[in-house]
């Protein structure tokens, strides 16, 4: 053992302690990943642009061209069609602003939804992961858990984990980690989900199971029936 120690450098040997206090403390409080931060404005963006989701926007997107062409025809149809047309067109036209910068108008609402919460005493976030799920800490010490079963999906930033529960979502940026990191968590999330989806699928096969082994108990006695009664056709055929 003393050989081996001798031949690391000052760094690495440090970098062994802090890893083995790191997990002795992983054991003993069952916390895997920590992780504290500030909300900024840029970082509450990136959640913004996360959870505006593609299929989101690309239906903002056809209700702008709909409108718009429909417009188009009716300035086309001219008359009394035409101040209707020029309408449709402004509305076309403000769907497809509104769709490309969605993720501002997303992030102003967070932002002020986060300072109007009061509960939670500001911006502040302490993150936390065990095997069952996610506690999040405000500065005023509230907290509210997250378990991993109601885990619907992960979207993963250049920046930041977003972890979405039904409507909420719980953001764990990549730079904060005070336990663990970001690529070690990555990988953690995307086995919870990978668990998750196991445990559906199991599920959905036993439910399927003795939904066929209830309808076969059933159809039993009517197969019974109709074999008798078929037997008595033969017996008078004779």
């Amino acid at each position: 053992m003393a050989d081996a120690e001798s031949n690391l450098v000052p760094s690495e040997a440090a970098d062994q302690v802090e890893v083995a206090l790191e997990e002795q403390a992983a054991a003993d409080d069952g916390i895997l990943y920590l992780n504290e931060y500030q909300y900024e404005n840029d970082l509450v963006t990136d959640f913004a642009r996360l959870v505006a989701s593609p299929r989101r926007r690309g239906s903002l997107y056809v209700a702008a061209a709909i409108a718009a062409l429909i417009g188009i025809g009716m300035l086309v149809a001219g008359g009394n069609w035409i101040k209707f047309g020029v309408v449709l067109i402004v509305f076309g036209a403000f769907l497809a602003w509104w769709s490309k910068n969605l993720h501002h108008t997303l992030a102003r609402d967070f932002i002020e939804a986060v300072e109007a919460d009061e509960s939670m005493g500001g911006r502040y976030r302490r993150v936390a992961a065990n095997e069952d799920g996610l506690m999040v800490w405000g500065k005023s010490g509230k907290s509210q858990f997250f378990p991993f079963e109601k885990l619907d999906h992960v979207l993963d930033g250049e920046r930041i984990f977003v972890a979405m529960f039904a409507d909420q979502g719980v953001t764990i940026p990549k730079d904060t980690f005070v336990r663990g990191d970001a690529e070690q968590f990555g990988s953690f999330l995307k086995a919870r989900i990978n668990k998750k989806l196991r445990i559906e699928t199991k599920r959905k096969k036993m439910k399927a199971e003795k939904a066929a082994a209830k309808a076969k108990q059933e159809s039993e006695p009517k197969n019974a029936k109709a074999k008798q009664r078929k037997q008595k056709k033969n017996k008078k055929k004779r």
